[in-house]
């Protein structure tokens, strides 16, 4: 676990209490110092690459439906998931059959795995991925298949499920499934970040990648002011349409029932929070807009598998800060609530709850439909 710990430490916060207000983590610049010998020897794969697949050398699979990606620059904590499952509303709203294919990040199992046909709930997230679950509790009549051969689950949600458009999470990279429409997603706090590339920093390609895709999305904006900023700056980078997006609270929901609480009965209220997600800072302004008085974040990386211990350690702290709340991610009570035992007995044992978001769109709604139309 150590070894986890030190790939999301955020100044030696991980798996601890963090006092309310610390550092935004992997939202900034991450550096590992030294790795930073082996960027130019990943940069140049990452090129090669790239050049092979726009030279034909080497092939991507086309299918007989459109296939949107949706897709980032960066390792984890971009707003991918709300954006994919804005998405597949928005296109389900439209009349299409929609699947979603997932690589399914940190499951048990390997291979295909259907984990809803559009109807019936059929894997839990162990076998899935906590993300994939998620979307497929959420999005009734949306079909979800994780494979690590993205091609096989897409022509398997066509030709056995019925999908007559996929949508391909996480896809920016992977381009041996061919795409229509290329979604990418620029947090609007990293855009005047250059960043470093893997394996130094989080950065899988630099921004000038950007020009492959379809349209941006800059997601986490505050304000139209901050969308105008971020837009201002990417327009160094691409001339393709760019669009803003920001996130909302939805609900806040009871762990085990999934029943909401009144929002406004949570203000002035004491909480702490625990989260395993990809950028735990944007968490921590989600709750700070709640108007909770948060007391501490303890911080797990992303897809975190939690210890009983480390439960039990954020339960005892509980009880010596008399919170009124424990907050969490809807991502990490799917992880907890799937694994059963004492886990999901964590969850019933303690005032737990979590923060449903969803995705809005705050500038370039016809410019995302103008995409869409093309389908």
């Amino acid at each position: 676990m150590a070894g986890r710990q030190r790939q999301a430490r955020r100044e030696g916060c991980v798996g601890q209490s963090c006092p309310k207000n610390s550092s935004d983590g992997v939202s900034v610049t991450v550096v590992r110092p030294y790795l930073v010998p082996l960027v130019p020897f990943y940069a140049a794969g990452v090129f090669a690459r790239n050049w092979f697949f726009d030279k034909g050398l080497l092939r991507s699979t086309r299918l007989s439906v459109p296939v949107i990606s949706v897709g980032n620059l960066d390792a984890g904590g971009a707003g991918k998931t709300p954006f994919v499952e804005f998405l597949a509303r928005r296109l389900t709203l439209r009349g299409r059959k929609v699947a979603i294919v997932s690589r399914g990040y940190r499951r048990s199992t390997s291979g295909m795995v259907v984990v809803s046909n559009g109807s019936v709930i059929c894997a839990e997230a162990p076998a899935s991925g906590d993300e994939p679950a998620q979307m497929a509790a959420k999005l009734s009549g949306v079909r979800v298949v994780v494979d690590e051969v993205r091609s096989r689950g897409a022509q398997y949600a066509v030709s056995k499920l019925g999908a007559d458009v996929i949508v391909l999470d996480d896809g920016f990279q992977h381009r041996y499934l061919r795409r229509d429409i290329d979604i990418v997603i620029v947090p609007a706090d990293r855009v005047a970040d250059a960043g470093w590339m893997l394996p130094a920093g989080n950065r899988r390609e630099p921004l000038d990648s950007l020009e492959r895709a379809t349209l941006v999305a800059v997601s986490r904006c505050e304000s139209m002011e901050h969308f105008q900023a971020a837009k201002q700056a990417l327009a160094g980078w691409t001339k393709k349409p760019v669009i803003g997006l920001t996130t909302k609270i939805s609900a806040v929901r009871r762990a085990t029932t999934g029943f909401s609480v009144d929002l406004a009965g949570l203000r002035g209220k004491t909480a702490m929070a625990f989260s395993g997600i990809g950028d735990p800072a944007s968490f921590e302004r989600t709750l700070s807009a709640l108007g909770v008085e948060l007391k501490s974040h303890t911080v797990f990386p992303d897809h975190h598998h939690f210890e009983v211990s480390e439960l039990q350690a954020i339960e005892d702290s509980l009880k010596a800060h008399t919170a009124d709340y424990l907050l969490t991610t809807e991502k990490d009570v799917v992880r907890l609530s799937s694994a059963g035992g004492e886990r999901k007995l964590f969850l019933e044992r303690t005032p737990s709850f979590y923060i449903e978001i969803e995705q809005q769109i705050i500038d370039g709604e016809s410019v995302l439909n103008d995409v869409l139309d093309r389908i």
